[in-house]
C-alpha cells in the first residue's frame, strides 16, 4: 500500500489546492477533489430564493455542466437499482417530489423508502446537525413542498404532454410544440434522466452557486467524516480511523468504472484459501482513500502520459511537476534556445557546438526542477492498466530520491541521443539534438500504424530503460535497425524520422554516448565502415543527379535493406553503377573515390566479410553523410 500513502502524503501536502479550478496548458479545467466529493454532469440548474421559493430555471450548457457535488460512500459508488442518494444536487428521482405525478417511477431501498424521501432524510439530517448552512435549509426548504417538476414546467425547462413528461424529441412534437427545447440537446436519454443542481439567489447580490461553494464543502466534509463510525486499524497509516470498503472508481476519466481496490466478489476464491473476509486482505480508512485516490485523479488530469487506457505518471509530493520520462528533449526543454530552423540551422547545427550546447541547457532545465524540490524530496512514477473493465492494475510503481532520478533522466537524454529533424504542430521543421520521446521510438520500431496495445505496451518496456537504468530490449534495436534500413518502404520524412531515432537508440545500445555525435575516422568498426561507405555512394549519386531527377530514390537508398544483411556483396553492385557518376563530377569524383579508398584501408584484417551488419551501420551512415552534406553548405558559402 506505499502508493496509496504516497498519494494521501501529496494530497495533504497540497490540501491548499483542493476545491480551486486550475486550467491545463490545454484548457482542460482540473480540481483536487475535497474528500467526499465527486463530479458529475448536470443538464438544469435551479435558482431558489434564501426563503425557499423557486426563482428561475435554465438549461445548462454541456461546457458548463461538470458539476463538484457531495457525496457519501453509498452514493459515491451507486449504480443501476442502487437507491442511495447524494446531498443537494442529484438527478430527478431523488430531489423532484411530484416526479410519479409525471410518469416517473421512484427507486426504492429494501424497506421499501423511495428515493426522494431517503434524500430529504439525509438532506433533513445534514441542516440539523451542528455543521448546517442557511443556503443548504433553503434547498431543504424548497424540495419540501414537492413542485420541482410543475415549477421546471412552468419555465419552460422541461416539457409535458398530458401531465406526463415527454421522454423523446420528434418530429411530430415540433410540428404540435414549436421549436426542440433546449434540454433534449444536452440531457443523455429522457428528461426524467436529468441532474439537477441548485444556486440561491439574494436580493441585491449575485447568485451564489452551492456546488463549489468553500463554505459548504467544508460544512459537509466536517459534517459526514463526524457521522462515519466502522472505526478500524487504516493500514495505510497505522492509525485508528473509520474505515470504508468501497473504493472510488472514475479514476482515469468521467466514464470509468474500474477500481483500484475492490473485494466484492465472496463468491469465488479473490481472498478465499488465505483469509475468510476481505477485510483481513487490508482495511483502509475513508479519509486516506478518499485522498489519495483524489490525488491520483488530480494528477492523472494535470500532467499524465495516457494511451489507449494506460497511464503513465510521474510527480513529485510538494512540487508535483517534475520532468517526465517519457517526453524528448524538446518536450522536456524549451527548445526554442537549441533547435536549428532557417537561417539558425548553420550556427546551431554544427555537431561538437549543438551537443555542448545541450548539455549545457539541459542541466540548466534540471536544475531549475530542482531547486524547486526540498532536499531528499521523493519522485515517484506509476503505470496504471485495467485489465477488465472494472478492475485496474499497478503495473509499475517506484519512488526514487531526487538527486538519483534526476541523474538517471540526465544520463538517458545524454546517451541516448541524436540530431533530430521533426515537423512540429504548426507544420515548421525544427532540429534538435537530444533524446526522442518513449512514444517516437516505439512508433519508429512498429510503425505509425501500429495498434495501440503495442505501443504502450513498448513504452511500458522502455520505462525502466530510463529510470532504472536497463539495457534497451534487443527486440526493439532490432526492429529499428530492420525499419531504418528500409526507406524504400515509407516517404522521406518518416524514414529520416525513423533514421534518427534508430541512431539515438544505436548510439544508447553501443555505449557511445559518452563521446560527441561526429564522424569518428577512427573507428574501425565494420559496421561503422560499410556504413560510411554507404553514405559516400549516396552523395555520389545525389550529387551528380539533374535537376529534373533530384526526388529520384538512390541506388544506395533502394539496395539499403540488402546492403544490411550482404554489405560486400551489394558494394560491389553499387559500386559498378557509382563509375558514370564519378566521371560527370570531374575533380570531385576523384575526391568521392579516395574518400572510399580511405574507408577501405581503415577495415581490420579479415573483417571486410559478407555477414550481416549491426546498428552501428547506421551511425558510420549518417555521420559521414552529415559531414558530407555539412562540407557542401561550406564550400557553397566560399564560393559565395
Amino acid at each position: 500500500m506505499s502508493w496509496l500513502n504516497d498519494l494521501y502524503e501529496t494530497y495533504k501536502e497540497n490540501a491548499d489546492q483542493a476545491g480551486k479550478v486550475q486550467r491545463t496548458s490545454s484548457g482542460k479545467e482540473i480540481v483536487l477533489l475535497p474528500i467526499a466529493h465527486a463530479y458529475q454532469n448536470a443538464q438544469i440548474e435551479v435558482t431558489i430564493t434564501p426563503e425557499g421559493e423557486f426563482y428561475e430555471a435554465d438549461v445548462v450548457p454541456k461546457e458548463e455542466a461538470q458539476t463538484m457535488i457531495p457525496v457519501t460512500i453509498e452514493s459515491a459508488g451507486r449504480s443501476g437499482s442502487t437507491s442511495a442518494p447524494h446531498l443537494i444536487h442529484d438527478n430527478l428521482v431523488y430531489v423532484a417530489g411530484d416526479f410519479e405525478e409525471y410518469g416517473g417511477v421512484y427507486k426504492k431501498n429494501k424497506a421499501g423508502k423511495n428515493s426522494y424521501r431517503m434524500y430529504l432524510e439525509n438532506l433533513r439530517a445534514w441542516c440539523e446537525s451542528d455543521y448546517s448552512q442557511t443556503a443548504v435549509k433553503s434547498v431543504l426548504q424548497y424540495l419540501e413542498k414537492g413542485t420541482l417538476i410543475e415549477d421546471l414546467v412552468q419555465a419552460n425547462v422541461m416539457v409535458e404532454k398530458n401531465h406526463q413528461l415527454i421522454p423523446k424529441w420528434s418530429k411530430e412534437l415540433e410540428a404540435e410544440l414549436g421549436e426542440k427545447p433546449p434540454l433534449f440537446s444536452v440531457v443523455v436519454g429522457e428528461q426524467s434522466a436529468s441532474f439537477v443542481r441548485f444556486a440561491v439567489q439574494e436580493k441585491g447580490k449575485e447568485k451564489r452557486p452551492l456546488w463549489g461553494d468553500k463554505e459548504i464543502i467544508d460544512s459537509f466534509v466536517a459534517y459526514y467524516t463526524n457521522e462515519l463510525t466502522n472505526e478500524g486499524l487504516d493500514y495505510v497509516t497505522g492509525e485508528m480511523l473509520p474505515l470504508t470498503e468501497n473504493h472510488p472508481s472514475k479514476v482515469r476519466y468521467g466514464g470509468d468504472m474500474a477500481k483500484l481496490i475492490s473485494g466484492n466478489d465472496s463468491t469465488n476464491f479473490t481472498y478465499k484459501g488465505r483469509f475468510t473476509d476481505k477485510n483481513q486482505v487490508a482495511s483502509i480508512s475513508y479519509e486516506v482513500s478518499q485522498k489519495g485516490h483524489n490525488a491520483l485523479k488530480w494528477l492523472i488530469g494535470k500532467q499524465a502520459f495516457v494511451l489507449d487506457g494506460r497511464v503513465f505518471l510521474t510527480w513529485g509530493k510538494k512540487e508535483t511537476k517534475v520532468p517526465n520520462p517519457e517526453e524528448s528533449s524538446a518536450d522536456f526543454l524549451d527548445f526554442d534556445a537549441i533547435f536549428a530552423k532557417d537561417e539558425e540551422a548553420e550556427m546551431l547545427l554544427n555537431p561538437d557546438t549543438t551537443h555542448q550546447q545541450f548539455s549545457e541547457l539541459f542541466k540548466q532545465a534540471l536544475n531549475g526542477y530542482s531547486v524547486k524540490l526540498s532536499y531528499r524530496e521523493p519522485i515517484y512514477i506509476m503505470i496504471l492498466d485495467a485489465a477488465t473493465p472494472g478492475r485496474m492494475g499497478v503495473l509499475y510503481y517506484r519512488s526514487f530520491e531526487k538527486e538519483q532520478y534526476f541523474t538517471r533522466i540526465e544520463a538517458w537524454h545524454q546517451t541516448c541521443f541524436w540530431r533530430h529533424t521533426y515537423g512540429s504542430k504548426n507544420k515548421q521543421r525544427y532540429t534538435f539534438w537530444g533524446a526522442p520521446s518513449l512514444r517516437d521510438i516505439a512508433e519508429a520500431a512498429y510503425g505509425a500504424r501500429a495498434s495501440d496495445t503495442l505501443i504502450k505496451n513498448t513504452i511500458h518496456e522502455l520505462f525502466p530503460c530510463v529510470v532504472d537504468g536497463k539495457k534497451i530490449p534487443i527486440n526493439l534495436v532490432r526492429n529499428l535497425l530492420q525499419r531504418a534500413s528500409n526507406p524504400v518502404s515509407m516517404e522521406k520524412w518518416e524514414w529520416e524520422k525513423t533514421l534518427s531515432i534508430a541512431c539515438a537508440v544505436m548510439n544508447k545500445h553501443f555505449k557511445k554516448g559518452e563521446r560527441i555525435v561526429a564522424l569518428d575516422k577512427n573507428e574501425t568498426d565494420r559496421s561503422y565502415l560499410f556504413g560510411r561507405m554507404l553514405a559516400v555512394a549516396d552523395k555520389v549519386e545525389r550529387k551528380s543527379l539533374s535537376l529534373g531527377e533530384k526526388d529520384r530514390m538512390t541506388n544506395a537508398m533502394r539496395y539499403m535493406n540488402t546492403f544490411s544483411n550482404h554489405p560486400l556483396q551489394t558494394w560491389q553492385t553499387l559500386q559498378e553503377n557509382l563509375i558514370p557518376y564519378y566521371g560527370r563530377l570531374k575533380d570531385r569524383g576523384l575526391y568521392y573515390q579516395h574518400l572510399i579508398d580511405e574507408i577501405v584501408v581503415s577495415f581490420e584484417k579479415g573483417e571486410r566479410t559478407n555477414k550481416p551488419l549491426n546498428g552501428e551501420y547506421l551511425m558510420g551512415y549518417c555521420e559521414q553523410r552529415y559531414e558530407l552534406d555539412t562540407y557542401k553548405k561550406s564550400e557553397d558559402k566560399t564560393e559565395e
